[in-house]
């Protein structure tokens, strides 16, 4: 009997053969992932497992399918090698972004619901693929950290060349701030003084949310626990005294807390009587007009 004619009477058995481990792979996700429904009450980490088993049985899949339909060990090992340099080359792109994909997993770098700027865009992930992340955009055209509602995918392989920041992950605060330009003059201190005195409502409503969660950050105790208090800064300037405002914010509310906290700013100045300095030009005229009589 020729190979081709042994090949043609083994057909139906590999057709059975895979058609019971289709079978039998998709009993065992569904399973599998009912069991991770019941068992993981954290969003996050159930979509990463459920992840993880999909791509597991479709490797365990395909791996198995190559191996049935190869006719013997020896052919399944002829078919990976005659195959395997060809595709590692050609497809380099698509297996460092599967490498990326398994870093991500495993070290947690980031998850879904993350925000995160990573290859040069900023966004929510909604979506991490064996070879792309998928986020919801923010920034570009909008500014304050909000979202342009456009859907941008970037390859995995990105963590291996670009950092990837990560806004929200062990802790969702971050530090803002905004600069009010204080006029030259005595003033300056009733300023900073009511600026703070101004502050204190924001900062009786996230100081000990803040604290709690920076304290909950890797490696903290090391570099000891950061103020999360308001602070305002003076520095001086050309043109006035800068009077820097730094408040750690929620990094999904950056845009709103600000503004809040400027217009509450300005309205205590206000109130207070307390210029809010500007660039200012003086028109002189040449030659100045004389105001005094020439002696006689």
């Amino acid at each position: 009997m020729t190979p081709w004619t042994q090949w043609f009477t083994n057909l139906d058995d590999r057709v059975i053969s895979t058609a019971i481990l289709a079978v039998v792979l998709y009993v065992a996700v569904r399973l599998l992932e009912w069991g991770a429904q019941q068992g993981i009450k954290d969003d996050r980490r159930r979509y990463t497992v459920n992840k993880v088993i999909r791509y597991g049985a479709l490797s365990i899949f395909f791996i198995s399918v190559t191996g049935i339909w190869a006719q013997r060990l020896q052919g399944f090992l002829l078919i990976m090698g005659a195959t395997g340099a060809g595709l590692a080359i050609a497809l380099s792109p698509v297996i460092v972004s599967m490498a990326g994909w398994i870093l991500i997993i495993w070290t947690r770098l980031y998850q879904v619901g993350d925000r995160v700027q990573l290859g040069g865009v900023m966004g929510d992930v909604v979506d991490i693929g064996i070879i792309r992340t998928t986020l919801l955009e923010i920034g570009n055209w909008v500014d304050g950290d909000q979202m342009t509602g456009r859907i941008v995918t970037v390859t995995n392989s990105a963590v291996f060349k670009d950092p990837c920041f990560n806004y929200t992950q062990g802790s969702p605060f971050i530090w803002d701030e905004f600069m009010i330009p204080i006029a030259y003059g005595p003033a300056w201190k009733r300023a900073q003084a009511a600026i703070l005195d101004t502050l204190n409502g924001y900062a009786s409503e996230t100081e000990e949310a803040a604290r709690t969660a920076m304290n909950n950050l890797p490696g903290v105790a090391l570099v000891g626990l950061p103020d999360v208090r308001p602070q305002a800064y003076i520095t001086l300037t050309e043109h006035w005294m800068a009077c820097r405002i730094r408040y750690v914010v929620e990094a999904r509310v950056r845009r709103t807390v600000k503004h809040r906290l400027q217009t509450a700013v300005l309205s205590r100045l206000a109130t207070e009587n307390i210029e809010i300095a500007s660039p200012a030009l003086t028109v002189v005229k040449y030659p100045a007009e004389r105001t005094w009589k020439e002696s006689t």
